[in-house]
This record gives structure tokens, C-alpha cells and sequence, in this order.
């Protein structure tokens, strides 16, 4: 059964697993009487019009649809918006999208009818995924154009033929059902969602390889004291705090430190500021999807609440602006942690820091060594910075004017899935570097957290010895970090 509310943890964990989904009594029975009540409203009043559902929709709702071509009618609106171009989404990212379809009408406020209904849950629990371009949202009217590539295969007129080939009968979709297809945020808040789950990783995981780099460049760390932290109590602050020092050895490590460095640089002593920055951005993105993934964004849709059901018009609930920001936010969030990341690298590899050798390898000259995986963060933290630029502040009139605001959350995900992307292979490159200053110090206490971290990365990564082909250590630790695989091995999960 479908849980009544689902958090962005449970969304993500449905679309990665192999669990199946299926629609309670009580939502089947709404569905049915929505609809019921939907079919008497038009049959009680033959000569009113409704929008997208008797007439044409954007700057066409005031072109009737003659009877007699409802049906047509369902099959030209979704292929006339399989507008889509560019390269396929991830099979989760368009499982996620169709699992909010079924949330959102599973709801009983559109006029779907339950065989349509039933079928998409059928494709979600047979893995039935259909092919569904990455470019084409305004995230305005919903995400139309996503949307419309999955209700396209559900009709069967997908090129692949999924339903076909799969042996299922595609829906002959009936009056009012194509609309509520195509009305929804489900690729935004699937994108959204995602990124949430991505994002709890990473902070953690940049957390660790922060406390790697503290302890190989033997920092201080009074610069995390919990009475400190109390000065200033956000609360990402003291979370992070709170988990660098569940992390540290408590000790300087590698000799006393230089004279001159009476406080660390900020890239060290301010982690819990800027990573708890980062967390706060975080929770806030947590909330907005966790209502996005149980709101109805449909137009038009069914009330039930007066003395009798209407069919209503004029919703805006599928406009993405909340989630355009939540996602611009995070984007310009995780620039922050990518950056901070580069330069603690730096600090890594270039400056011989504390009796580390430079670009921590011997014979410098014959071996290069660590020097470029700087060159590689530094140009992902650049284009970080170029992909932040907001896209919620951008809105381009469509339909002849009539959706004259759009919000851009199509891009807004897309892109701030991409710098998620740089700034894990960033993080990595930290681990990396890391990784290879802590082999020059003192073995780590076997029992300490920071030593089954190191033998994780050493499982996966050699020590530097002579050059190689760095890309493929860079690639390793990243898969530990994406998958969370680094935070489930060293037992931090």
C-alpha cells in the first residue's frame, strides 16, 4: 500500500528499491466517486464549457472541442506537448516521476479514472520505464513536457512501445484524463527529491573529508569547541560541529605547528559556519519537497467541499516558483561547500604544509603528483559558479501571453543536479588528496572512526607511489561518495 504521506527519504528509497506499490481501498472508492460525480456534472450541463476538458487549453480555452472528438481530443493534447529534446533522464529520475504522478492523482481530485490510474501503477511495478528527454519544462503548467512523454507511452504511442512490449493493453484515455496527466510538478519535485537524498550524503561526507584534511595538516581545533558554537546557535552550525567532533582525534597531529599560525585559515576553522550554512539551505529544501511530494497540482480539478462537487478551474498549483528557489537555493549552497573543499585541497598539495611533501609525493619532478587533481576541482568549482546563477529570476511568456510567469524549476533542478554532481567529484578529489597526506603521518589509532575511513579509501585506492592515471582514483572514491557507500562502510550512516 501507498503510505497517505511520504517524506523525501521514503520517495527516493521507492524509486531505488524493488518494492511495489499498490492503491488502498479507500483511494480507489475516491477515484470512482470523483470521477462519478465528474460525468454527471457534464451531463447536467452539456453546453458549459471547462477548461481542458470541452476546450482547448492555454490561449485556446476558448475553442470548443466537439463532442464527438473527446477521445481525439485526449491523444492530440499529449502529443501535441511530447516537445522534449535532449539526452534520456535516469531510469530513477523518471520512475520518481512517475510515482508523483500516481501520489498526485491517486488523491481523487482529478478526473482520472481508476483502469488509467491503475496501468501507470502497474508500469511503475513492472519497471516499465518510458524514455523521457531531459530538456522541454517551464516548470509553469506543471512539467508539462515530461509528463506528457510518460502519458504518451501509457496511450502506447511512445516510439519504444513500452506497454506493447511488455504485453500490456495501452489506456484508451476518456474525457478530462489527458489534462490531468499533463498537469503536475512530478519531474521537478522527482529531481528535487533527489537531490535531497544526494545532499544529506554529501554534507557528511564533505564533513569527513574536512576532519581528513584537519588532521593531516595538523589544525587546531579549538575552532570547534561546543561552547563556541553556543555563541552563535544556528543549527546546521552546531550539527556540524557537533559531527567534526565525533570525527577528530583530539590531538595535533604531525609535529607543532608553525609559529606564524596563530589561526588556521578559514577553509579550516570556519567548516562549521559554511557546511552548516549549507545544512540549513538544506532542511528548508527537505520541507518544501516533502509537501511537494504529497500536494495535488492539478487545473482543473474537483471540489467536494461545498454542498455539492464542482468542477473548479483556475488553479495554480502546479506552478514551480517554490520549487525553482528551493532548488536555486541549494544550488548556490553547494557552491559553497565545493569551494571551501578546493581550497582546503590547495592547502593539501600545494604549500608543503607542516612537513607534507609538495604535491604529497616523493621524487618531485620525475613525479608530478597531486598537483593537477587540484587543476580538476578548481575547474569544477568555476563552472559551480557559472551553473549557481539563479533561474527563478528568468520567466519567458508563452501561449500567446496567457502563461506569461513561468517559474524555469525545470532548470533549476536540472542544473543544481549538476553542480551536486562537480561537488561530489570535488569532495572526492579531497578524500583523495587526504587520504595521501594522512599516509605521511602518523598511523591513525586502529580504533578511532578516522582510521576506518582511511582503510575504506585505501580499499578502493592505492597510496601514490609513482604516476598513474589519477582519473581512475578520482572515479573510485566518487562512486564511494555518490553512493554513500564511504558513509555505510565506516559505519556513519
Amino acid at each position: 500500500m501507498i503510505k497517505d504521506k511520504l517524506d523525501y527519504f521514503e520517495f527516493v528509497d521507492l524509486c531505488r528499491g524493488q518494492r511495489t506499490i499498490e492503491l488502498k481501498g479507500r483511494d480507489k472508492e475516491r477515484i470512482r466517486q470523483s470521477r462519478k460525480a465528474f460525468e454527471g456534472i457534464l451531463k447536467s450541463n452539456p453546453h458549459k464549457s471547462y477548461y481542458a476538458i470541452n476546450t482547448g487549453v492555454g490561449a485556446l480555452l476558448n475553442r470548443r472541442i466537439p463532442k464527438g472528438r473527446m477521445e481525439e481530443f485526449q491523444e492530440n493534447l499529449i502529443m501535441s506537448h511530447t516537445c522534449g529534446v535532449g539526452p534520456p533522464l535516469e531510469r530513477e529520475i523518471v520512475r520518481g516521476i512517475m510515482l508523483h504522478m500516481i501520489l498526485n492523482l491517486k488523491k481523487g481530485y482529478s478526473v482520472m479514472r481508476l483502469p488509467t490510474l491503475e496501468l501507470l501503477v502497474e508500469m511503475f511495478n513492472r519497471d516499465i520505464i518510458p524514455v523521457v528527454p531531459a530538456k522541454g519544462s517551464l516548470g509553469a503548467s506543471g512539467d508539462l513536457v515530461p509528463q506528457a512523454h510518460i502519458a504518451l507511452a501509457l496511450i502506447g504511442r511512445d516510439p519504444q512501445r513500452v506497454l506493447p512490449t511488455a504485453g500490456l493493453e495501452p489506456a484508451k484515455l476518456q474525457v478530462g484524463e489527458a489534462i490531468a496527466l499533463l498537469n503536475g510538478t512530478s519531474f521537478m519535485t522527482s529531481c528535487l527529491a533527489f537531490l535531497a537524498f544526494q545532499s544529506d550524503n554529501l554534507i557528511r561526507t564533505a564533513d569527513i573529508a574536512a576532519v581528513m584534511t584537519i588532521e593531516a595538516l595538523g589544525c587546531g581545533t579549538k575552532s570547534f569547541e561546543p561552547e563556541l558554537q553556543e555563541l552563535r546557535p544556528h543549527p546546521g552550525q552546531i550539527t556540524t560541529a557537533h559531527y567534526l567532533n565525533r570525527l577528530l582525534l583530539r590531538k595535533t597531529k604531525g609535529g607543532k605547528k608553525p609559529a606564524y599560525s596563530l589561526q588556521d585559515a578559514y577553509s579550516l576553522r570556519c567548516i562549521p559556519q559554511v557546511h552548516g550554512a549549507f545544512r540549513d539551505v538544506l532542511s528548508r529544501v527537505r520541507d518544501v519537497v516533502d509537501t511537494e511530494i504529497n500536494s495535488f497540482g492539478g487545473n482543473p480539478w474537483i471540489s467536494t467541499k461545498g454542498e455539492k462537487t464542482e468542477i473548479c478551474e483556475g488553479s495554480g498549483n502546479f506552478h514551480g516558483q517554490i520549487l525553482a528557489h528551493a532548488a536555486d537555493s541549494l544550488s548556490i549552497a553547494l557552491c559553497s561547500i565545493s569551494g571551501i573543499s578546493e581550497r582546503r585541497i590547495d592547502r593539501l598539495v600545494s604549500r608543503g604544509a607542516n612537513g607534507l611533501p609538495l604535491f604529497l609525493a616523493r621524487n618531485q619532478g620525475l613525479n608530478t603528483g597531486l598537483m593537477i587533481t587540484q587543476y580538476t576541482a578548481a575547474a569544477l568549482v568555476s563552472e559551480n559558479k557559472t551553473l549557481a546563477h539563479p533561474a527563478s529570476v528568468d520567466s519567458i511568456p508563452v501561449s500567446a501571453g496567457q502563461e506569461d510567469f513561468v517559474s524555469m524549476g525545470g532548470w533549476a533542478v536540472s542544473k543544481a543536479r549538476e553542480i551536486c554532481r562537480n561537488t561530489e567529484y570535488v569532495i572526492a578529489i579531497e578524500i583523495l588528496c587526504a587520504a595521501q597526506a594522512l599516509d605521511f603521518r602518523e598511523p591513525l589509532p586502529e580504533e578511532s572512526r578516522l582510521a576506518k575511513i582511511h582503510e575504506v579509501v585505501r580499499s578502493r585506492v592505492a597510496h601514490f607511489e609513482k604516476s598513474r592515471v589519477l582519473a581512475e582514483d578520482i572515479k573510485e572514491i566518487y562512486e564511494l561518495v555518490h553512493n554513500g557507500r564511504l558513509l555505510e562502510e565506516a559505519g556513519m550512516l
